[in-house]
């Protein structure tokens, strides 16, 4: 059984993979974190306690999504200057946009298989079930990109409001749920046809998504 969590902070995002665990309940699963300020990943054997590797992945590596095959990982990198909520954005340095991608790290090898590129500032995403689809949410832009996973090629953008932030698929697939800190609220995507059809407002700076497994609720950190 493989079963994917994950949790996002300020510096750093993690993505839980968990592959069949023993009946005597050992912890037969690794935890990935990935590291905005040093830019790599932190690879936390969860029987032992500790980090086994340490894997350099680019600039400000945030959002990561394993396939539900456990064989790769996804991960936002951005390539623009840390901004926290009410800084003056005139004292930033310029963004450097040729960091800016989703990289593809093969979880046998814990390597960079490639870096798919076209994504502004991705901040999220989020993998289809069949692992033929990406949504990534680009903070700069307010916008999410609906990609092709195997060669990053853009299939939509769709507008989701001021700074995006988490982006969650529900169990059943229907549906990705978009949140936006600048203007409070979660843009629905229907998957069947690739539109936003409702905006729902849940209150200040929502975060980040997390569904029931029916479906039929979700809930959004603010």
């Amino acid at each position: 059984m493989l079963r994917i969590s994950w949790f996002r902070a300020p510096s750093f995002a993690l993505a839980l993979l968990s592959s069949s665990l023993a009946l005597a309940g050992a912890a037969d699963y690794r935890i990935y974190v990935t590291n905005e300020l040093s830019g790599d990943l932190s690879v936390i054997d969860a029987a032992q306690h500790e980090v086994i590797r340490s894997v350099p992945l680019g600039k400000r590596p945030r959002g990561i999504r394993t396939t539900l095959d456990g064989r790769s990982l996804y991960v936002a990198l951005s390539g623009s200057p840390l901004a926290p909520p009410d800084v003056d954005e005139r004292t930033l340095p310029p963004p450097d946009k040729g960091a800016d991608g989703v990289g593809v790290v093969d979880a046998a090898t814990l390597s960079m298989r490639q870096i798919l590129r076209g994504f502004s500032d991705p901040e999220q995403l989020a993998i289809a079930r069949d692992a033929h689809t990406l949504y990534i949410v680009s903070e700069d832009t307010g916008m999410a990109v609906i990609a092709q996973a195997v060669d990053g090629k853009v299939l939509d953008r769709l507008p989701v409001g001021g700074e995006p932030e988490g982006v969650t698929i529900s169990p059943d697939g229907r549906v990705v749920y978009i949140t936006s800190e600048e203007d409070h609220r979660v843009s629905v995507i229907d998957t069947a046809t690739a539109k936003v059809t409702a905006h729902i407002e849940v209150g200040k700076r929502p975060r980040d998504v997390a569904f029931s497994p029916d479906s039929r609720r979700a809930y959004v950190s603010g």
